[in-house]
């Protein structure tokens, strides 16, 4: 298993994770990268969302699709699971398989913003939140 190359910059890398219980899988499932490379550095645990195949993902709003190439190492059309976001140890992830684009990451953390209401856009939100 080839473990990530601490040298180079991880957000927006692909991995495997082995098989993970609390997302159902049964087999070992490709994760993206999302914490910012400070994070990454200086932390056993990154922040990574899913990747899926399951086709159904399509247009999901919070489901950024990734096309199959050399690039991300993907074998076939997939989908980053913005509403699912993990902490994973990093010697748990084999890889890398590829990166995605700079346009597909930011596509992802916009998905994940508004996944996490980072905007707090809920209309039971005060105006001013007290300190």
């Amino acid at each position: 298993m080839t473990k990530p190359d601490l040298s180079q910059p991880q957000r927006g890398r692909l991995y495997t994770w082995p098989r993970n219980r609390a997302f159902g899988d049964s087999k070992a499932r490709p994760v993206l990268v999302i914490a910012p490379d400070a994070a990454t550095r200086s932390s056993q645990r990154w922040v990574v969302v899913p990747i899926s195949t399951d086709a159904r993902l399509a247009g999901h709003p919070l489901a950024v699709s990734l096309a199959a190439t050399a690039q991300t190492g993907l074998h076939q059309p997939s989908h980053a699971m913005a509403w699912l976001p993990t902490s994973v140890e990093r010697e748990q992830l084999a890889g890398p398989l590829g990166r995605i684009t700079r346009a597909e990451l930011k596509a992802v953390l916009g998905a994940l913003h508004m996944a996490l209401d980072l905007a707090m856009d809920e209309p039971w939100q005060p105006d001013t939140i007290s300190h």
